[in-house]
């Protein structure tokens, strides 16, 4: 089909400038265009090839990546964390799971909306200011008062999104934001 437009374009090879005929062309002449095309084509190989390798050195990773439901290591292998690391997510209670026996099932889908999630979400909150050592607890008065472990008094801060402030070698947590979780924790009970 014959046509009379003459369009300044680059060769997509070669990178020169030259008069293409058609909105559709690409490179300058044959050679560019076998060059360029060999050129893809030696790309799509090397890319295939290193996904085959990459699956031979570690086949499990392609059956883990089609399943629906994993184990602890196979979740481990898929995203590269540690079983460790995921037994506290778990246990912090980030994460549900089912349990057959003694083995530990995640959904696929549970894990991939956990990691989805924001990273840090204290980036999202406005920052608030220091009010006062006078209207703060330390960590050693919450667990005082309140008769509560410290590994507990930290997952409920960390879950409430209370703001800690490291003045020192102590962390103060304010009072009222204290208060009122204890305190409705309290008359939940009643």
């Amino acid at each position: 089909m014959s046509t009379n437009i003459k369009i300044t374009r680059i060769c997509e090879f070669c990178k020169n400038e030259f008069t293409a005929r058609t909105t559709r062309t690409r490179y300058c002449s044959l050679g560019c265009n076998s060059k360029g095309y060999k050129s893809i084509i030696r790309q799509s190989k090397i890319k295939q090839s290193n996904k085959q390798t990459e699956s031979a050195k570690n086949p499990e990773l392609e059956i883990v990546r089609v399943k629906d439901f994993l184990s602890i290591s196979q979740a481990s292998i898929l995203f590269g964390i540690s079983r460790r690391t995921f037994y506290r997510i778990i246990s912090r209670g980030e994460l549900d799971v089912a349990k057959f026996g003694t083995r530990t099932v995640i959904r696929r889908c549970d894990i991939d909306s956990f990691f989805s999630l924001p990273l840090d979400q204290s980036v999202l909150r406005p920052t608030q200011e220091f009010p006062g050592l006078e209207n703060c607890y330390t960590i050693t008065q919450i667990q005082q008062k309140y008769g509560i472990s410290s590994g507990t008094l930290y997952m409920l801060i960390q879950r409430q999104g209370i703001v800690k402030y490291a003045v020192g070698k102590y962390n103060y947590v304010a009072k009222n934001d204290i208060d009122i979780i204890f305190n409705t924790k309290s008359h939940g009970k009643e």
